[in-house]
């Protein structure tokens, strides 16, 4: 059974680094001074090598391959969220064209109206004229970079076409549930 320098010999990752006996120094020394000079040359790191193949081991070429890799899926992922902030960007341009002086928002609205968006429930400042025009349908409100705004339908349908995430449903229904049961359902050991 061999050693773990055997097997890392035989695989090419390390090299034999026995010391010399004296009878092999000698004979070392002179090889080395017989050795041509062209066949010496200067690496970029100023290392000596004697002429012939690159010995860059199996697993310098793994680490330099999955460098490479990494560094393309990385350059990859930039392009890609710079393509949708750009996208984003346009997409923010056409909706301010959409709203530019048809929002209906009153600085001096007294009455919340909240609603669920994205999640969460958020609110709108309105006059009771416009919280019961939005309650029945006549006026709609749409989110322009986190700011909710009151729209005409017209408005709503415009923008809704082009950023249907961005409109929240005022209807104020339940969303259907696949099943009859009761939710939550009532335990079988339970006793009334």
């Amino acid at each position: 059974m061999g050693s773990l320098q055997d097997a890392l010999l035989k695989t090419g990752l390390a090299e034999d680094r026995q010391k010399p006996t004296r009878k092999d120094a000698g004979t070392a020394s002179r090889r080395n001074k017989q050795a041509p000079r062209n066949q010496q040359r200067k690496t970029k790191t100023g290392k000596h090598t004697s002429g012939g193949k690159s010995r860059a081991s199996d697993l310098e070429r793994a680490w330099r391959a999955r460098r490479e890799a990494e560094k393309e899926e990385a350059e990859r992922v930039k392009q890609a969220r710079v393509a949708d902030q750009e996208a984003r960007r346009k997409r923010n341009l056409e909706l301010d064209a959409i709203v530019e002086g048809k929002a209906l928002n009153v600085d001096e609205a007294e009455m919340p109206r909240y609603f669920e968006h994205l999640g969460r429930i958020r609110r709108v400042m309105c006059t009771s004229s416009q919280r019961d025009a939005i309650n029945s349908g006549e006026l709609g409100i749409v989110n322009l970079r986190g700011r909710y705004l009151i729209v005409e339908p017209e408005v709503l349908a415009r923008y809704k076409a082009l950023a249907e995430d961005l409109v929240p449903d005022l209807s104020g229904a339940e969303p259907e549930r696949s099943d009859d049961k009761d939710y939550p359902p009532v335990p079988d050991d339970l006793t009334w």
